[in-house]
């Protein structure tokens, strides 16, 4: 499982959010949106520092973008499982949550194989699906409550969410899941999951 924050234009991600979503998603981080005129951006990075993140929210105050930490479930550690995924040229995608997909190349993550096995497929055959909000109820039917997607397509310019219904919203911001946000850095008001908690070195001892 991971997290992802959707910034509108003009909002803030708290330092408080950002440390306490960093605590359990410290598998690696993506950002993808669009700056106020019209222009792309997409970066990420295997390493989480909760400074680098900081300096990306005030750079990019002004701007719209998803943001993607991952906490690794399946696949490996490395940069080719980390979130946004190139679908085609000019679309991008993260996703939140598990899908029951065969594991065809041993490595790679569920998103990985959606990805290249699904979505790509499908999206080369029939130019244009991923931007049409039809094909986007279709995956919400398909996929679980827990399944969360935000697509970026940088011809539209636009940040499209899905399943956006089963996520939370938080100070004018929309979270994925409420699951990994520590709630002893932030206790969330009635999380609509509850939240996991880090534990101080005194609160950890070992039966002898």
């Amino acid at each position: 499982m991971c997290l992802i924050i959707h910034k509108p234009p003009g909002a803030r991600i708290a330092k408080d959010l950002l440390r306490a979503a960093a605590v359990h998603n410290a598998d690696g981080w993506g950002l993808m949106g669009f700056e106020p005129n019209g222009r792309s951006f997409v970066h990420k990075d295997p390493v989480v520092s909760l400074e680098v993140l900081l300096d990306l929210e005030r750079k990019y105050r002004d701007a719209e973008y998803a943001l993607h930490l991952r906490l690794r479930t399946r696949g490996s550690n490395g940069e080719e499982n980390l979130h946004p995924f190139r679908v085609l040229d000019g679309v991008f995608l993260m996703h939140n949550g598990t899908l029951d997909l065969p594991a065809r190349v041993p490595g790679r993550s569920d998103t990985w194989h959606f990805v290249y096995d699904v979505l790509r497929p499908l999206a080369t055959r029939h130019p244009g699906l991923l931007s049409d909000h039809g094909f986007a109820r279709v995956l919400e039917f398909g996929l679980r409550a827990e399944n969360k997607l935000v697509l970026m397509d940088r011809r539209l310019r636009r940040l499209l969410v899905i399943n956006r219904a089963h996520g939370a919203e938080l100070d004018g911001l929309w979270l994925s899941s409420t699951r990994w946000i520590d709630r002893r850095l932030l206790p969330l008001d009635a999380p609509p999951q509850p939240q996991a908690r880090s534990h101080a070195p005194t609160e950890v001892g070992f039966a002898s």
